[in-house]
């Protein structure tokens, strides 16, 4: 969190609540990892920078465990990997069938198939190495299991879409950050 963002915490605490304020300084925590995911991505496809610059709306947290760094950075980084690849960014990204497992274990033991997608889904979301998850465990569970953990992985992908989760309305007038820019998404008078 930003020093800024620190130092007005006491004013907003006795203004608006311990609960708004802690709410607020949390989003504003969720911003500033979405900015830094969309600077990332321009870095490593500067092709398409400019799409990317567009792409806030995409990243919205859609579960609670989002709140934590590392679970809301790896969901950032995947659908800002699909626009520039020109990939729909409807499909349930990995980390929210990360999170769709995680609960659903709490309820009931995973069975090979669904565990070997919790790992596979954990590895591709480049979550952090935890013990049970690393070493030849995945390698394992995909050779017993493969083509039902990619089954499983498809009807996840798709039970947990985002229908509304596209880069639409897209209103660029040319200008990112206060700077003139060469986008494709600026509107034809902006141009």
């Amino acid at each position: 969190m930003t020093t800024s963002h620190t130092m007005f915490e006491p004013i907003l605490r006795e203004l608006a609540g311990s609960e708004f304020t802690k709410t607020l300084l949390a989003t504003f925590r969720q911003l500033e990892w979405a900015e830094e995911e969309i600077q990332r991505a321009q870095t490593r496809h500067p092709d398409v920078a400019d799409v990317l610059h567009h792409s806030f709306s995409l990243l919205s947290a859609t579960e609670d465990r989002m709140s934590t760094e590392f679970v809301y950075r790896a969901h950032a980084r995947e659908l800002l990997e699909r626009v520039a690849t020109g990939v729909s960014t409807k499909p349930g990204t990995s980390v929210e069938v990360v999170l769709s497992l995680m609960r659903a274990s709490l309820v009931t033991p995973l069975n090979t198939t669904a565990f070997g997608l919790y790992v596979r889904m954990w590895r591709q979301a480049g979550l952090p190495t935890v013990d049970g998850l690393g070493g030849d465990l995945g390698e394992h569970h995909e050779a017993i299991n493969a083509s039902r953990i990619d089954e499983f992985e498809a009807i996840a992908r798709r039970q947990l879409a985002q229908p509304s989760r596209v880069l639409t309305l897209v209103s660029c007038e040319g200008r990112h950050l206060g700077e003139p820019v060469d986008c494709r998404l600026a509107t034809a008078r902006a141009a």
